[in-house]
């Protein structure tokens, strides 16, 4: 019992201090001077307004698992912010945050097959929303700024972003089935009744896609919380002092979810988001330092939101595991 609690208790240690080294990799002084900029009373307006962005989010998850009542949303809220949190603050790429969402929703009594099946179908529509968003921005571009220096540029590498996000959907949506029973075929040297839980999980696929009334709604909620999270950014920008018609900073963040998009192995776009910030962001009139600190700002809002998520995410996966050890014990 005491070795399980010391376990638990150096897991958490060792979660706070990635953490830690997580802002520091990024540069705590660079993030301090980024939300200094807008002062702490502006930054936290910010960050709060951006978790309410992780509603939406959510929900479109939870709409596209059938079976479970609305009161489950926050179940599937939860494992949305948990995915960001370690997409974003922890050094995993973003397969690793989803096996993170997986574990916490499941962990709230949602069945293995359900939660994996969903997850599949909500990607799915997520990236069906980000194509949408992305053709937005490109379109727009072409619109009204393509007479400028590099836009023609930017719409070329939009333009293959597009076609390779399409041409990605495409496959992802064609080879679900086999990449499952693949997954399931490489799974089987460590867990039982593969071809049991695969079955159930394409039981899972088959019932959502026969419902399209709830693909649509996962993909509209997807769609709302594209733009919801271009309005976070208008607004960060409004109080760096930087005044921008929204429609333009809508333009900019679809252009930047494409960058993110292909930096989809690297811990939150490390490098890649801040180098397209500068290059991209002055074509609508922003100064580099301007895209610098909105970049930053953005790393920063993560951190504020995602290192609480994961410390209180250790602590419960410590006290369940404590008190699994506990019954254990009792039972013998």
């Amino acid at each position: 019992m005491n070795r399980w609690k010391i376990g638990t208790s150096l897991a958490l240690v060792v979660g706070i201090l990635l953490t830690l080294g997580i802002v520091l990799y990024v540069g705590a002084g660079s993030l301090a001077t980024a939300v200094a900029a807008i002062g702490w009373g502006g930054f936290l307006l910010y960050a709060l307004y951006s978790i309410l962005v992780f509603i939406p989010l959510g929900v479109a998850w939870w709409a596209v698992a059938p079976g479970m009542p609305l009161g489950r949303a926050k179940d599937f809220i939860w494992g949305r912010l948990m995915r960001e949190s370690a997409s974003d603050v922890l050094p995993f790429s973003t397969v690793g945050g989803l096996l993170v969402g997986v574990r916490c929703v499941g962990q709230r009594g949602v069945g293995e097959a359900l939660v994996v099946g969903s997850l599949i179908v909500d990607l799915t529509t997520e990236m069906a929303a980000q194509l949408l968003y992305t053709l937005f921005g490109a379109a727009m571009l072409a619109a009204t700024l393509s007479h400028l220096s590099g836009a023609k540029s930017v719409l070329l590498t939009t333009g293959v972003s597009v076609l390779a996000g399409g041409a990605v959907l495409t496959s992802f949506v064609a080879l679900q089935s086999k990449s499952i029973d693949f997954l399931g075929m490489m799974a089987a040297r460590w867990l039982k009744d593969t071809r049991a839980r695969t079955d159930a999980i394409r039981a899972v696929l088959a019932d959502v896609y026969a419902q399209p009334g709830r693909l649509f709604a996962g993909f509209a909620l997807h769609a709302l919380s594209w733009v919801g999270s271009g309005v976070g950014s208008w607004i960060a920008l409004d109080l760096l002092g930087a005044h921008m018609p929204l429609w333009q900073v809508l333009t900019l963040e679809s252009l930047m979810s494409a960058v993110k998009s292909v930096a989809f192995m690297t811990p939150g776009g490390l490098g890649f988001q801040e180098g397209a910030y500068v290059l991209v962001a002055p074509l609508f009139g922003l100064t580099p330092e301007t895209a610098l600190a909105l970049s930053l700002l953005k790393r920063a809002k993560d951190i504020a939101i995602g290192a609480p998520s994961l410390l209180a995410w250790q602590a419960l996966e410590g006290r369940k595991l404590v008190a699994s050890v506990s019954e254990a014990g009792a039972e013998q």
